[in-house]
């Protein structure tokens, strides 16, 4: 099932974002049903020749979705969801930014805080 999960490092896509649209993928096609279990973080992480951070962050991520279940000293598997009702990104950009958010909400930086420092990042980008 991972088999098919390859890394490209120059899609300009961050490698974490790559890795949970492929497991999201897999749990709403039906490949990955619920019960099944995923490699460990270690082991996936082994696999792709990723920092085993990056493993681990997908799957708190893919745990806060509801999409899988884990615990300590258990291993991780698909959750009891209907894959309908999973939405993939449009884009992986809508990751990023999501994931922007929620660590901004966790460092308690304002929406004008957060507004007023992506504008300034972005009033430095060339076109």
């Amino acid at each position: 099932m991972f088999d098919s999960l390859k890394i490209d490092e120059k899609s300009g896509v961050p490698v974490w974002v790559q890795i949970r649209n492929h497991i999201y993928f897999l749990i709403k096609s039906g490949q990955a049903k619920p019960g099944d279990v995923l490699p460990t973080v270690r082991e996936l992480a082994v696999k792709l020749g990723v920092n085993y951070n990056t493993v681990h962050k997908v799957y708190q991520d893919l745990e806060a979705d509801g999409l899988v279940n884990s615990g300590r000293g258990k291993r991780t598997t698909v959750a009891e969801v209907k894959s309908e009702s999973i939405e993939l990104p449009s884009s992986p950009v809508d990751v990023v930014i999501d994931e922007l958010i929620r660590v901004a909400k966790e460092s308690n930086i304002s929406k004008d805080d957060l507004m007023m420092r992506l504008k300034e990042r972005l009033d430095g980008w060339e076109s």
